[in-house]
């Protein structure tokens, strides 16, 4: 497995489900914005509202699909990259499984994750990677105000299901979108959010430190419908007031493009074929291990 060989085990680890906790770097340059009026500041909150309403209400909370991952890591001397292709499977909160597939179909690479445990197995040298979260060498990997337990929010394109206070509102310079400030009380970092209220999607997400430093930038693309709650209930159940939930509102990045700070480590993940009402329960994410495989425990 070409990443694998070249990158070592930890980073292969991070590379679909948790690839974000790669990439930290130095600081890139202030988010190019623009002012903003009462009345678009008001706009923009309604709608962001009104989007945190239907994704944590009406949207399924379950993922699976085929994934393309590829890593980019350029260096001093010379760039090196890898690709994994396979399936992904996520439940909410932080519940994953990636298989990597080789031409033949079989199994090569599976990594599966709970949200606070999770497993790394290299199926061609038998080997398993098991560990912690919270360990100190997974610590190292992940940026301040990233949680790992709530991994599936990142990879679709959502925010965790909580009600979140926007502390500012800037308009882009480029797009018509506006970004919205939320804070992380409990780290100091900064989220800023790329915010479309006409489709009601998340653009992009660039995760600051209390300096304001980028540690992370998140890009999401290609949008693709994905079937909610109201698509499989009836009328009686739809929301409340203006707020409408349909294929378009409960959607799905086809393309994830993820960068350091520097902007020197990349990743990008590509879904497709995704599977309509898909539905897991946290014994989907167990994992048994052979025993013939060797075990090597993350600390």
């Amino acid at each position: 497995m070409r990443c694998h060989s070249c990158c070592g085990p930890l980073p292969l680890i991070f590379l679909v489900a948790a690839s974000f906790f790669l990439l930290q770097g130095c600081a890139r340059p202030i988010l190019q914005t623009l002012p903003v009026a009462e009345n678009e500041v008001r706009e923009a909150t309604s709608a962001f509202t009104r989007y945190q309403e239907i994704y944590q209400d009406y949207c399924d909370c379950c993922l699976d699909a085929e994934a393309d991952a590829a890593l980019s890591v350029s260096g001093w001397f010379s760039n090196h990259t890898g690709k994994l292709s396979g399936y992904l499977q996520a439940k909410a909160p932080g519940y994953i499984k990636f298989v990597a597939l080789n031409p033949l179909g079989q199994p090569v690479y599976i990594l599966v994750s709970n949200g606070s445990e999770f497993k790394s197995l290299n199926v061609l040298e038998r080997k398993v990677y098991l560990g912690s979260v919270y360990s100190e060498t997974f610590k190292k990997f992940s940026p301040p105000g990233f949680e790992p337990e709530l991994s599936f929010y990142w990879l679709t394109g959502r925010l965790e299901p909580k009600t979140l206070q926007v502390a500012a509102v800037r308009r882009d310079r480029e797009m018509q979108a506006y970004w919205l400030q939320l804070g992380h009380a409990m780290t100091g970092a900064d989220s800023m959010i790329l915010f479309d209220p006409r489709e009601l999607r998340i653009l992009r997400h660039v995760l600051l430190d209390e300096k304001g430093e980028h540690l992370v930038d998140v890009r999401y693309e290609s949008y693709q419908p994905a079937a909610g709650k109201m698509d499989r209930s009836s009328e009686d159940d739809q929301p409340a007031g203006n707020i409408t939930a349909d294929k378009t509102s409960c959607s799905i990045p086809g393309r994830i493009l993820v960068s350091s700070g520097s902007g020197a480590q990349k990743i990008e993940i590509q879904l497709s074929s995704l599977l309509a009402g898909a539905e897991f329960s946290p014994e989907d994410f167990d994992l048994e291990v052979p025993a013939s495989f060797e075990h090597l425990f993350v600390k």
